[in-house]
């Protein structure tokens, strides 16, 4: 189970205010009617499975990727970069 630590609270306690922050500010620039309508469409694309974002996460027919078995967990070795080399500079 992830839990965030003491600091990943704090930080995304100030990410909340801050995205309140911003929301505050657009609603006295733009107008709320405008506002509401930008976080309906945003909703829409996040929360549509059959929408076109959505689709883009399933590989398409033929590809490599459908090819491939598609893993249950994330990868247990470190990332390698496009510049060579692993994230912790070895």
């Amino acid at each position: 189970m992830a839990r965030l630590t003491p600091r990943g609270r704090i930080v995304q306690n100030k990410c909340r205010e801050r995205i309140s922050e911003i929301e505050h500010r657009w609603q006295a620039r733009f107008g709320g009617r405008a506002l509401t309508a930008l976080r309906e469409a945003l909703e829409r694309l996040v929360s549509d499975p059959g929408a076109r974002l959505s689709k883009g996460l399933e590989p398409p027919p033929g590809g490599w990727r459908a090819s491939v078995r598609r893993p249950g967990t994330l990868p247990q070795y470190p990332m390698v970069l496009h510049r060579g080399g692993f994230p912790d500079g070895s």
